[in-house]
């Protein structure tokens, strides 16, 4: 049985492995990975957090990155989960 940090991990990797794919479908995009599935996608990470919680999706369970082709440093405000 796969635990939620290893299924985490899993998605993490999936995203990494996929990133210049999913970067053609969601370019300059927020997406949650979920099972290796991309569960939501935003402009931003407020609006993703919200896409989450209708979906009944806990955002702290999933794996969440901005997928762009520039290189920025992204510094998130504290978002109570």
């Amino acid at each position: 049985m796969t635990t939620e940090l290893e299924r985490f991990r899993d998605d993490a990797i999936y995203l990494d492995e996929h990133r210049e794919e999913l970067m053609k479908k969601y370019p300059e995009r927020w997406v949650a990975v979920y099972n290796k599935q991309v569960v939501a996608d935003a402009k931003d990470h407020k609006k993703l957090i919200e896409k989450l919680k209708d979906k009944g999706i806990s955002p702290g369970r999933v794996y969440r990155a901005y997928l762009s082709s520039k290189e920025e440093l992204l510094i998130l405000p504290d978002v109570a989960l």
